[in-house]
């Protein structure tokens, strides 16, 4: 991932900030908070392209995450602005894998990287049986991928 994509790859931003709750003896964010700043920006992303976890969970939808990866660049502290940025890398016929970074704004604008990575989900039932994510699932996310709409991988 480089600082600054093409247009055509720009991540869906939203913003936080570290909590006191977040942060450990030494003044730091958890490590493990990484994972829920990636499911924060995921589910407002899933939300604005018109797919929310809860309308998809009630269809019978379930996406539980099946791989991740990070890589921690620098620390956050107690208060620090984040912007969680969240893009669709790879969609297939069960599974979506989504990329993040969480980057520090300073009040001048200034961004600083600390962590990024990749969610990789699968598409279940509720018996947790892969299935294919729908027609109209598959057709909004690959609105999303990068360069436009793809073909979906098997």
């Amino acid at each position: 991932m480089n600082d600054r994509e093409a247009p055509e790859a720009s991540y869906h931003e939203t913003r936080t900030e570290v909590r006191y709750a977040e942060t450990d003896q030494m003044g730091y964010a958890h490590h493990a908070c990484a994972v829920a700043w990636f499911e924060l920006g995921r589910v407002a992303w899933m939300r604005e392209l018109g797919c929310p976890y809860r309308e998809l969970e009630a269809r019978g939808i379930l996406m539980p995450v099946v791989r991740l990866d990070l890589r921690y660049v620098a620390p956050g502290r107690f208060e620090d602005n984040l912007v969680i940025g969240t893009r669709l890398l790879e969609l297939r016929r069960a599974r979506v894998v989504f990329e993040n970074r969480v980057e520090r704004e300073a009040s001048d604008g200034a961004r600083e990287l600390l962590v990024q990575g990749a969610v990789e989900l699968a598409c279940v039932d509720r018996e947790g049986r892969i299935q294919r994510l729908p027609g109209d699932v598959r057709a909004r996310f690959e609105s999303r991928l990068p360069g436009g709409a793809g073909p979906v991988r098997p």
